[in-house]
Formats: structure tokens, C-alpha cells, sequence
């Protein structure tokens, strides 16, 4: 009688259990469920403010021949149908912690969690601007400015997309693409006839569609995921963005990435007067000015340089002593995103870097690097204060390398045969001097 009554309790015990988890999992059902369903109503919403809008150089014109402004709302119904992309297309969406990290380490910019700020916004113009700005990439009518949008807490990037541009529209929602069929093309504004060009009418669109799909999983899991396999598909395909994440916002952990940049960098041979936009092209691989205003010297991009250079290809060394002693500290040649604590930081740096080649028998290249500095810099005193202060930023044989060069014979006066090398500039026989 007593084992019946123990095996009844465990029967009603199991029977409440399964129960109770039925009921959770219908109750979880049910919820995703509704946020779906909300979702879907939401792109539904959006969908028919974008059909009536048109593709007239992207929102330019409405049927009522006003601006179609894109929004947060327009966003948050594109981010529905995005996530199922990436979720379809193998993308893993990483933790939150996880997916800050990268971003900090990618872009330098840390996401608070707390804050109620949906997305992070990411200008190459202005990497440090945090005023969301719904800019459309490639087809705005305006500036043609790109923007990126990383999505918090969803855990990904993304440009701005209308909903055309990532689904074939005409088959999820025939009803709503019923509207295209109503709408007059026809508008007249201030007295002047405008044509509204429907989506249905834009060429290409499936193509479009293709290659929007395309630029979304391969930057994803490019960034986030680590696969590789994307890189050749994007420097083909997203120049642009692959560049910008060295020379705006400083990575330089991949090194494949670094050398295709870097090998990309025009850098023609010296002529008589040097090229400083190629020598500005190159300071945004040497180092990176942080929002928080913290100056970071590229030291794999010099490692990069060394392993590239020999004594027959030193291209990259001898712009970096162009860049050191002549673009950096010569009037008029200034950088004037720096202060000058900024600027001396990196030139110690970069000093430091080329004044190795000195002892390396292989280059011999004697007074490029500290002793051209020390003799042809017109702010000497008080760099080498700057120096001092700073421990000499604690380069372990930058104070003995430079108090060596204080003592040379200065090896470039009075010379009229280096034209090809870096050398102090005649400022007066400049054509076109940068201001």
C-alpha cells in the first residue's frame, strides 16, 4: 500500500512538471509569437510609407511631392529582416561582452549598455560623432557621405537599406505592392513637374538585392566571426569600408588586412620636391588619434615595414624620414590634428623606428632619422623638453641613440646631390606648399 501511495506521488509530481513546462514552452511560443507578429506589422507599416515613397534617387520625392525623410522607425523594420539574413546565412551573433570587445578593438568606440541608445553610429568623416545621423550610403542625394550602424544588443553592422533593397517585395506582399499600382508618377511641386520612379521600375534591383546580401554576411562574420574566407569578396567589393577600418579607425590587428592596405598606399618614387599627400596618406597607417584624444602609434604597421624592407626596397623607410623631418616638423608642413605633446609623441616614435637602420650595416643610413632632426628643427628645445618629461616614452635606446646624434657632424650640409633622399627642404623653391 505504501510503495502504491509513493508511486501515485511521483506520477502527480511528474504530471505537474510536464505541465508546468508545457506551459512555459506554449507561454515562450506565444511570446515570440507576438514579437513577430509586431515585427512583421511593423515592416508591413514601413513597406507602404516606402512604396508610395519611391526609389527617385533614393527619397528625394514623394507621391506628395514631399521628402521622405529615412528614420529610427525605418531602421528598427529593416533590422527585423536583417537579423533573419545573417541567422539564415550561418551568422553567429555573439554575446554582448563579446560583441563590445570587437568593437572596441575595431573601431575604438566602447557601447555603454546602459545607456537607451539603440545603435552606435559610425562615420569615416567623423569616426568620434555620436548624434545619429540617418544618412543614406551610396545613394544619398547629398554628400555621398557612407555611414555604418552598429546594432546594439543584436549584436551586428549594417548600412541603412530601404525594404525594396533587401526583399522581393512584389512576392512577400503582393497586396501592399498593389499600391505602386495606384500612384501617380506625375508630381507637380513649386510649378516645376517632378517624376516619381517606382521601385517596380528600378533596374537591377534584384541584383542589388544580391549584392546587399552579400556586403551584410560578409562584413558580419568578416568582423565578428573571424572568417577569413570573406576578405577577398570585400577588398574587391567594399574598398572603401576595408581601408578605413586602418586608416580612420586603426586597426591593424589583421596583418593581412594592414599589408593590402599599406601596398594599396600610393607612394611614388622621390622627385625633386616631395609628395606630401602620399606622405599624409601614409601618417593615417603610422598612428591613429583616438576619441578620448589618446595618441596610438601603429607599432604593427612598423613591424609591417620592417619585415617588407631590405636595403634595395626601403620605399617605405625613406618616407617615414620624409614624414619625420621634413611633413611633421617644417613650417608650413604641420599636422593640425595634433598638439604639440600629440606631435612629439609620434615623432619619438617613428624616430626611434627609423633610427635602427643606422646600426644595421646593411642600410647605412647614417643622419636620415635623429641627426637630420636634431640639426634641422626649428622647435628642437622644446622637443627634446617633451622628451625628457616623458621618460622618452620609455624607448629603451632612445635617450642613448640621440644624445649620439647630438654630437655628429651634421653629414647633409652644403649638399646639392640628394634630391632623391630625404633631406632639409629649400622652402622658397616650392611650387605648391601645403598651408
Amino acid at each position: 500500500m505504501k510503495k502504491l501511495q509513493i508511486t501515485l506521488f511521483l506520477l502527480v509530481l511528474f504530471n505537474l512538471f510536464n505541465c508546468n513546462g508545457q506551459d512555459k514552452e506554449q507561454k515562450l511560443n506565444t511570446s515570440k509569437n507576438i514579437t513577430n507578429k509586431v515585427n512583421t506589422t511593423g515592416v508591413e507599416e514601413i513597406l507602404k510609407n516606402q512604396i508610395k515613397a519611391g526609389a527617385s534617387g533614393l527619397y528625394n520625392e514623394t507621391a506628395d511631392g514631399e521628402t521622405y525623410n529615412y528614420q529610427s522607425k525605418d531602421l528598427e523594420a529593416s533590422i527585423f529582416i536583417l537579423k533573419k539574413k545573417l541567422d539564415s546565412l550561418g551568422f553567429k551573433f555573439l554575446d554582448n561582452n563579446s560583441f563590445n570587445q570587437k568593437i572596441k578593438i575595431i573601431f575604438g568606440r566602447v557601447i555603454n549598455s546602459h545607456s537607451n541608445s539603440k545603435y552606435l553610429y559610425l562615420s569615416p568623416v567623423e569616426k568620434c560623432e555620436k548624434e545619429i545621423s540617418f544618412n543614406r550610403n551610396k545613394y544619398t542625394s547629398s554628400a555621398n557621405i557612407p555611414s555604418y550602424y552598429i546594432i546594439k544588443n543584436d549584436n551586428f553592422i549594417t548600412d541603412l537599406y530601404a525594404i525594396p533593397e533587401l526583399i522581393d517585395y512584389q512576392k512577400e506582399y503582393p497586396e501592399i505592392a498593389k499600391i505602386e499600382d495606384t500612384i501617380n508618377t506625375n508630381i507637380i511641386k513649386d510649378g516645376v513637374e517632378v517624376k516619381l520612379y517606382l521601385w517596380k521600375n528600378e533596374e537591377n534591383l534584384a541584383d542589388r538585392r544580391r549584392f546587399n546580401q552579400q556586403l551584410l554576411i560578409s562584413r558580419n562574420k568578416y568582423l565578428f566571426n573571424d572568417d577569413k574566407s570573406q576578405f577577398s569578396w570585400l577588398i574587391n567589393n567594399d574598398e572603401n569600408f576595408m581601408r578605413s577600418l586602418v586608416t580612420t579607425y586603426g586597426y591593424t590587428e589583421d596583418k593581412k588586412l594592414l599589408e593590402w592596405v599599406l601596398e594599396n598606399t600610393k607612394l611614388p618614387r622621390f622627385y625633386k620636391e616631395a609628395n606630401y599627400e602620399s606622405l599624409k596618406e601614409l601618417s593615417k597607417l603610422l598612428w591613429t588619434k583616438e576619441c578620448n584624444g589618446n595618441i596610438r602609434v601603429h607599432q604593427n604597421t612598423l613591424e609591417l615595414i620592417k619585415e617588407l624592407s631590405t636595403p634595395d626596397k626601403n620605399l617605405y623607410i625613406m618616407y617615414i624620414a620624409e614624414y619625420v623631418c621634413n611633413y611633421m616638423v617644417s613650417f608650413p608642413f604641420k599636422e593640425e590634428e595634433l598638439t604639440f605633446e600629440q606631435k612629439a609623441k609620434v615623432m619619438a616614435y617613428l624616430l626611434y623606428f627609423g633610427e635602427q637602420y643606422k646600426y644595421d650595416k646593411h642600410y647605412d643610413y647614417n643622419q636620415m632619422f635623429m641627426t637630420n632632426f636634431y640639426n634641422y628643427n626649428y622647435q628642437i628645445d622644446s622637443y627634446e623638453k617633451e622628451f625628457i618629461k616623458n621618460n622618452y616614452y620609455g624607448l629603451p635606446k632612445f635617450k642613448e641613440w640621440y644624445e649620439a646624434a647630438k654630437k655628429e657632424k651634421d653629414y647633409f650640409e652644403g649638399r646639392t646631390d640628394m634630391e632623391d633622399d630625404p633631406h632639409p627642404i629649400d622652402y622658397k623653391h616650392l611650387s605648391n606648399p601645403i598651408k
